[in-house]
């Protein structure tokens, strides 16, 4: 079994790239074989095990699937028939109506997908994670089962965040002024005409000294940054600045001398920005709207007015007040506290075992399922009878399997099992047969001699080169000692 994580576009330094290289990390923690799948990935991109969508190998119905739901794309009506357990995490998508004053392109995109997700898609999945009970309840409203839905956070990358600031960007930007910022992308749900309202009113009549800093990519095709800088030059206010693309260490930069993070955003499924921003103590002013009070928790300042004379009177207070300035970023702590990586992860991994508990892998028609079912009443009758199995429950399987007289070494290693099924196993595989009570304590005994590439390799080579393995006609395909592919790693597990 793996589990494969499918996305349509793999970003650098995104929120839902960032969350499924986490997601990643967190699954390979648990031990279980993953990888990603995209149908592009930004260049920037250097984590191992991912991959484009062509190269994507057969999924067996032991396979699980992650779909990350955040666009309109012809992988989410594709991802439905995969023949495997499914799960999809919604990340939203913006109504696309935002974007009719912006782009035709970007609003068709969230068209589909809205209606994809509250059409061909409702129904097909095994589970669903989202983000954000804001983003639950928007599963429900279009048709979902609350029941199947369960609210898993993105894991947000602590440990990033801990890298140094750019010197030089720190230095430019502690010159005395107060600096009010914003991180996002500059797309119209975002509201930046409102931040930019609040600041000239701000600037003009309570601070002169103070920059707008509006971290975030235009989107070049696009009329709403355009939009954006005739605005800016109709208020006739200085002093904003749009860094465009910047590193990461001066996007810390920014943080690290950032007096307020000042939110006016109409529509947001989690907004990771509010997390960054308390990462470094800048107390934080947001429109109560979307998943931003739930993100918030309780903590910093979510308003429910965009009155410039409003916002302008509470980022003063924030600025001059010292007191009620500590007492924000004390909430905000606390409210950090809750998205704590450890935390997020040990949900995560709680959620995908009972998700494997809950979705076994065999379908109905599984031809080793009678096998497994006859298995499990024959060992129960034995155990009320005081008695135990002479052999394991993979023997068994091993011997279903065994259709011709050829044996795939590398498919029968690569299956986690413990020594004695091993043992079993290996010998069904070569001898069609159990080993005597015998060989089975002389190779347990090796087992515990040896370390674990080494037992498999004396087992496997002495029944490979047995004269009863020739006489009985068993033919071996290949050595796979000998296979660069091969690996013992996760091959046999202790008894």
């Amino acid at each position: 079994m793996k589990i494969y994580q499918i996305v349509e576009t793999l970003g650098f330094g995104d929120a839902i790239g960032n969350d499924i290289v986490a997601i990643k990390h967190v699954i390979e923690d648990m031990g279980i074989k993953t990888a990603v799948y995209a149908r592009s990935v930004s260049p920037k991109v250097t984590e191992k095990g991912v991959y484009t969508l062509e190269s994507m190998p057969r999924l067996s119905e032991d396979d699980i699937i992650i779909y990350h739901m955040a666009n309109g794309s012809p992988l989410n009506t594709m991802v439905t028939e995969l023949n495997c357990r499914k799960i999809m995490r919604y990340h939203n998508i913006t109504p696309f109506e935002f974007f009719n004053i912006d782009d035709t392109t970007a609003s068709e995109d969230c068209r589909r997908g809205l209606s994809d997700m509250s059409g061909p898609m409702v129904g097909k999945f095994t589970s669903y994670i989202a983000v954000s009970e804001f983003n639950k309840r928007d599963m429900v409203r279009m048709g979902y089962k609350e029941g199947e839905i369960e609210v898993i956070p993105i894991i947000f990358p602590f440990d990033d965040y801990k890298q140094t600031p750019d010197h030089k960007m720190v230095s430019r930007l502690s010159d005395g002024y107060t600096n009010i910022v914003f991180v996002g992308r500059i797309a119209p749900n975002k509201k930046h005409e409102d931040i930019i309202r609040a600041f000239a009113y701000y600037k003009s009549r309570v601070n002169p000294k103070s920059r707008l800093i509006l971290a975030g990519s235009p989107n070049l095709n696009g009329s709403y940054y355009n939009d954006i800088l005739d605005y800016i030059n109709d208020l006739g206010v200085k002093d904003v600045v749009f860094p465009g693309h910047i590193s990461f260490a001066e996007i810390l930069a920014i943080y690290k001398t950032a007096h307020v993070f000042l939110c006016m955003s109409e529509h947001e499924g989690f907004c990771v920005p509010l997390l960054e921003a308390m990462t470094f103590d800048v107390p934080i002013i947001a429109y109560d709207a979307c998943a931003v009070p739930e993100t918030m928790g309780g903590s910093g300042i979510v308003v429910d007015d965009k009155d410039p004379v409003f916002i302008s009177k509470v980022i003063n207070e924030i600025v001059t007040n010292q007191s009620m300035r500590t007492a924000v970023i004390n909430a905000q702590r606390s409210r950090l506290e809750d998205f704590r990586y450890e935390k997020i992860k040990a949900q995560l991994q709680d959620y995908i075992r009972r998700f494997m508990d809950k979705y076994p892998p065999l379908s109905p028609d599984d031809p080793d399922k009678k096998y497994r079912d006859l298995y499990k009443i024959v060992d129960e009758n034995m155990h009320k009878a005081g008695k135990s199995m002479e052999f394991t429950r993979e023997a068994l399987l091993a011997c279903a399997d065994r259709a011709a007289e050829e044996t795939d070494v590398t498919a029968l290693l690569n299956k986690d099992m413990s020594v004695r099924s091993m043992i079993e196993t290996v010998y069904i595989a070569f001898f069609n047969s159990l080993p005597d009570k015998e060989s089975c304590a002389r190779w347990e005994s090796e087992a515990g001699r040896l370390n674990r590439s080494d037992f498999i390799k004396a087992l496997v080579s002495s029944c490979a080169d047995s004269a009863d393995r020739v006489k009985k006609g068993t033919r071996v395909r290949f050595d796979p000692f000998s296979s660069p592919q091969y690996n013992t790693e996760g091959g046999v597990q202790p008894v």
